[in-house]
């Protein structure tokens, strides 16, 4: 079932959509998955074309003509094969560059005060460990002088 899109031109297969809207995650695995599919393709029409290779030179005139038309139909699937595999290629790298591009504009767009804020929080949690570390052992070795002292072990 095709779609129409706002300007009354035909939109993407409803199957495309489902399979994109899942997001540039989804797309780059149904990408990588069809370039492993395309791959077995290629292997087969390698070895399709080899067979029909080895039936020209047959005595059989007939069978030797329909070689030549097997040879050739495999020729031009291994190149659309190829061709496909490129442009999956080419999306694979655009996936990943605008993923780049997008980390980077996140980086870029992030508020100077909030990161400033962030931060400055950071080293007021630092700040607070440290204070109650110092304090936990000097509690511990004043309740160590007071224990002495009432045990009568004075200074």
């Amino acid at each position: 079932m095709m779609l129409e899109a706002e300007d009354g031109l035909e939109a993407l297969p409803d199957v495309i959509e489902v399979k994109a809207a899942g997001g540039p995650a989804d797309l780059e695995t149904m990408l990588s998955d069809f370039t492993v599919e395309m791959r077995a393709q290629f292997e087969l029409f390698r070895r399709l074309r080899a067979s029909a290779e080895s039936l020209l030179d047959g005595a059989d005139e007939g069978l030797a003509k329909l070689a030549r038309a097997d040879v050739k139909a495999a020729t031009d699937a291994i190149a659309l094969i190829v061709r496909t595999l490129e442009k999956i290629d080419t999306l694979l790298r655009q996936l990943e560059r605008d993923r780049l591009d997008a980390e980077e504009r996140q980086m870029e767009a992030r508020d100077p005060e909030v990161l400033r804020g962030e931060v400055e929080a950071l080293i007021a949690a630092r700040v607070e460990q440290a204070v109650a570390f110092r304090l936990e052992a000097a509690v511990a070795v004043r309740l160590a002088d007071i224990s002495a002292l009432a045990g009568g072990q004075g200074p």
